[in-house]
């Protein structure tokens, strides 16, 4: 039984039945269609789910994104048994615990508290387990006086800490989260990520639906990303990131140049699956040279396309010598290098952008050049480089985006236009001159004595 996986769904289809009336509805379930024999019933069929199949070994962390109305919810709620597959099967082995909307499950009359114990105690945890759990519960959701009060008076932030609270704290097999962690703060986002890693080394499995990649990357090791009911790619979370950006953001600008009339993009099935197909086939997107980065870098180059003009031809990390920068170290130099390319003759206003990236998704940093004007012949490369002099990164591997912007305002984001875009689809690794420091930033910083006079043992310093 330990052997065999947490959840396996096998060749899984849902059909709901969209119905033109309550009365057309009541008649159907009810089995009573037959009184109106003289026409058929009057629904039609929406397939929500085509024939999934998904493995989820124990004490893995599936991450699930896709666009609304894509089947991620659907899924969810057939693996917790709340609605039954139309066809297929459906294994769940082990205790599971569902987070799928906030506030469900929590009656708005009672307190925080009256809520939470008896929540706990329909678990059927044993009394002896009970108080333990409660207390746990009560530190962990931080609510104070509020928790005596009626839930109905909580803000969505403050029921989704006490339902992540309450059904974490019984250490359950499985954990389904569907979007409560974005009612969060970045508090109670640190928080959750520390206990879900707790959870995850005492085995529990983890399937998390959410609209933000940073989560997804933060939580998960691994990803699936649901189209239209099918699972269009299964694979490590950052791969799948990558892919499922690219294909929304080409959605995106394929309705801006039909004058945002994205509904019609949406509802152009061949246009759909056109873009959907580019995005999954490494076509274009491996135009673009990766020289010499860390081995997972080697796969997918994620492409954003924008205005026509300039592209990024090659992009490489080198050390001091200028030499390929496989494994970077702490206090030393490293630079990379873009190398872009006029599509066109002409004059290019543009500003070059580095966003760096740790491992679980967070931004480090974000690199802007100044604004300029480019004159290039068609045809033509020119080179910039970041540099880091010295390196201050910690040890640990790193992921980038690069980028070239057209018109770049940082107070208007949205905005902003660019050529060439190329989302987090390089990395490198740091190796730190101390192997046990955690540190993943090491500040340049100074110590001031009494009296204000300045110590020179400064970070800086002391990595140089």
């Amino acid at each position: 039984m330990h052997d065999a996986p947490a959840i396996l769904v096998k060749d899984v289809h849902k059909t709901y039945r969209l119905y033109e009336s309550l009365k057309e509805q009541a008649l159907d379930v009810l089995g009573l269609s037959w009184l109106r024999f003289w026409r058929p019933p009057a629904y039609k069929e929406f397939p929500a789910l085509n024939g999934v199949n998904l493995t989820v070994g124990r004490g893995e962390r599936l991450g699930i994104v896709g666009r609304n109305g894509a089947g991620k919810t659907t899924l969810l709620k057939l693996i917790t048994g709340n609605f039954a597959p139309s066809k297929g099967d459906i294994v769940v082995n082990g205790r599971v615990q569902a987070l799928m909307n906030v506030g469900l499950g929590f009656h708005p009359e009672f307190t925080g508290y009256e809520n939470v114990r008896s929540a706990l105690a329909y678990s059927g945890l044993p009394k002896a387990r009970l108080h333990a759990a409660l207390e746990d519960v009560i530190a962990f959701a931080e609510l104070g006086e509020f928790l005596h009060q009626p839930v109905k008076t909580y803000s969505l932030g403050m029921q989704a800490r006490l339902m992540f609270a309450t059904s974490t704290a019984i250490n359950p097999e499985i954990l389904i989260i569907d979007e409560i962690l974005g009612a969060g703060d970045a508090y109670f986002s640190a928080k959750s990520a520390h206990r879900m890693d707790k959870l995850a080394a005492s085995g529990c499995t983890l399937l998390l639906v959410s609209h933000s990649m940073q989560q997804v990357l933060q939580f998960c090791k691994k990803a699936i990303w649901l189209e239209r009911g099918d699972v269009v790619m299964e694979d490590e979370s950052l791969a799948v990131v990558k892919a499922y950006e690219e294909f929304t953001q080409r959605l995106e600008a394929e309705a801006t140049r039909k004058s945002g009339a994205t509904k019609s993009v949406l509802a152009d099935p061949e246009l759909r699956e056109r873009i959907l197909a580019d995005v999954l086939k490494h076509g274009e997107s491996q135009s673009v040279v990766a020289e010499n980065l860390h081995p997972s870098s080697l796969g997918r180059v994620s492409r954003w396309s924008g205005e026509p003009g300039l592209k990024i031809a090659e992009i490489r990390v080198v050390d001091g010598a200028d030499r390929p920068a496989v494994v970077a170290k702490t206090g030393e130099r490293l630079q990379i290098e873009v190398v872009i390319k006029a599509e066109t003759g002409g004059e290019f206003p543009c500003s070059f952008v580095v966003v760096l990236f740790a491992q679980d998704g967070k931004i480090l940093s974000r690199h802007c050049s100044a604004e300029k004007i480019l004159s290039l012949e068609a045809g033509e490369r020119m080179t910039y480089s970041l540099r880091y002099d010295p390196l201050l990164l910690g040890r640990g591997e790193y992921f980038f985006s690069a980028a070239i912007y057209k018109e770049l305002d940082l107070r208007r984001l949205p905005a902003a236009k660019f050529y060439d875009l190329l989302s987090r689809s390089f990395e490198f690794k740091v190796l730190d001159l101390w192997p046990d420091d955690p540190s993943l930033f090491h500040h340049p910083s100074t110590w001031v004595e009494p009296g204000g006079i300045e110590s020179e043992r400064t970070e800086h310093a002391r990595l140089s």
